[in-house]
């Protein structure tokens, strides 16, 4: 199998270096260096103890496989390919059909799929970003889900630059060292493999992958997100030329599984006390559950490759408390920006209109929002603003808990008896925020966040 890099030359050695991350890059913290004149590798090993933490002891597997061994071990493909950008991708990690753990779901009213969301979401990406800002765009899916190839083409009409690649063997498996005869034991039942499988694709799998197709910056999407207004400038150019390295357009909270992440934070910073400073731990002690909604992020691949993140993150990989306790991608990912980035290498975007939307499928409120908002871009025009907003709350039964977060206090508190607290705005406000919590956590940012305070200061685009 040939690889084809962007100026179409024959390149062996992004073959060989996805292959032996595959092969080994998983067992123990392994740096990787390729050199593409000699072909040679060189490989720098670290391995922490994680007995005192997980209560048991840990096999640690830090032998390097000859070169031959790991090529036989597993053949992703890397498409045959134009590119026009050497350094930018978007990525989806897409379901064709029900969502493996939602199930059957619905926008309030009609029943949507994996399909339908995608759809929308690669329709907005496209007219207003894509279209204008070109880049690779690249769909994942996984082992095992295999979508109609007339659909796949059907989506790339129109929409220069987007393929599909399955994600197969070690890019989509449990961790080394954990079975699946154990599966009874972990924790939320309801949550799939294959969802803990996306976990670790987004947590420590994603960066050497798109780091052997020569990708330096990453935005994520999710199928159901979705970019309602015009973005005016090349969000990769402006993470490079302001040396941001992480980036996000909606802060959120979350404290599953939490607490088994904290212990191996704090026994990280007890052994590598240099890894961070005093006034980010301060931060992150004050409020740990604070993080970045991660189904849209923005990165600089390297950060995530690069001690001392990608040191923790093998310590995470090993622990497998992303599936044994479904300690997600966004804590994970979000602690680690928090403590080993400064603020203003931090982006929040806040110029663009955005929407990500959980429907919850518990009884008493299903088919409502139950996480994530729908967020007015800075700038955004308010006829416009009011016609996405209207459509949104719209969608949803009356009965729905639909929270309307407005800046500047122009909305009044009303507390009804034996109701849940709602806001109701005036006729001319301009609020900003429609869903669940994530508004009230862009309020906080704006007034009583001092550490997201410190990231607005750097953020400022409007």
């Amino acid at each position: 199998m040939s690889v084809i890099s962007r100026n179409g030359a024959f390149q062996p050695q992004k073959l060989i270096l996805l292959k032996l991350i595959s092969a080994v890059g998983l067992a123990g913290y392994i740096t990787l260096h390729i050199n593409a004149v000699s072909g040679s590798f060189s490989k720098e090993i670290s391995d922490y103890d994680l007995e005192r933490i997980q209560g048991s002891s840990t096999k640690k597997n830090t032998t390097i496989r000859t070169r031959r061994d790991a090529l036989r071990t597993f053949t992703p493909v890397i498409p045959n390919h134009d590119h026009t950008t050497d350094m930018d991708v978007i990525v989806y990690l897409a379901q064709f059909g029900h969502h493996s753990s939602y199930g059957q779901q619905t926008d309030g009213v009609n029943e949507i799929t994996g399909t339908s969301k995608l759809n929308h979401s690669l329709t907005t990406l496209y007219k207003n970003y894509v279209d204008d800002f070109p880049c690779d765009v690249i769909v994942f899916y996984s082992e095992g889900d295999n979508p109609d190839s007339d659909f796949l083409q059907e989506l790339k009409k129109g929409r220069p630059r987007l393929r599909f690649e399955q994600l197969e063997g070690q890019w989509w498996s449990l961790p080394p060292g954990l079975s699946m005869s154990t599966r009874r034991s972990w924790k939320l039942p309801g949550f799939s493999v294959g969802y803990r499988n996306m976990i670790r694709w987004y947590s420590k799998l994603i960066w050497p992958y798109l780091d052997a197709l020569g990708y330096t910056h990453v935005m994520r999407m999710d199928d159901d997100s979705y970019i309602y207004s015009t973005i005016k400038y090349n969000l990769f150019e402006y993470m490079r030329d302001h040396n941001k390295r992480y980036a996000f357009r909606q802060p959120c909270t979350d404290s599953v599984g939490i607490g088994h992440l904290n212990d191996l934070m704090d026994e990280f910073l007890k052994d590598n006390p240099n890894a961070t400073t005093p006034e980010l731990l301060e931060h992150y002690h004050q409020d740990r559950k604070l993080g970045f909604y991660n189904n849209w992020f923005m990165a600089d691949i390297s950060f995530f490759l690069s001690p001392p993140g990608s040191t923790f993150l093998d310590i995470v990989d090993r622990s497998h408390i992303m599936y044994t306790q479904r300690t997600n991608d966004l804590l994970i990912q979000s602690t680690l920006a928090r403590l080993f980035l400064q603020p203003k290498e931090i982006q929040w975007f806040q110029d663009f209109t955005y929407q990500h939307v959980t429907i919850s499928r518990r009884k008493v409120e299903s088919g409502c929002p139950s996480v994530g908002a729908l967020t007015r871009g800075e700038g955004t025009d308010l006829l416009q603003w009011r016609m996405i907003s209207e459509r949104f709350n719209s969608s949803f039964d009356p009965a729905c808990d639909i929270r309307i977060t407005a800046r500047k206090n122009a909305c009044t508190i009303l507390h009804p008896s034996g109701e849940m607290p709602r806001l109701v705005c005036p006729p001319n406000s301009t609020y900003d925020c429609v869903g669940a919590e994530m508004c009230a956590m862009e309020s906080l940012g704006l007034k009583e966040g001092h550490y997201l305070n410190e990231i607005v200061q750097s953020s400022k685009t409007w």
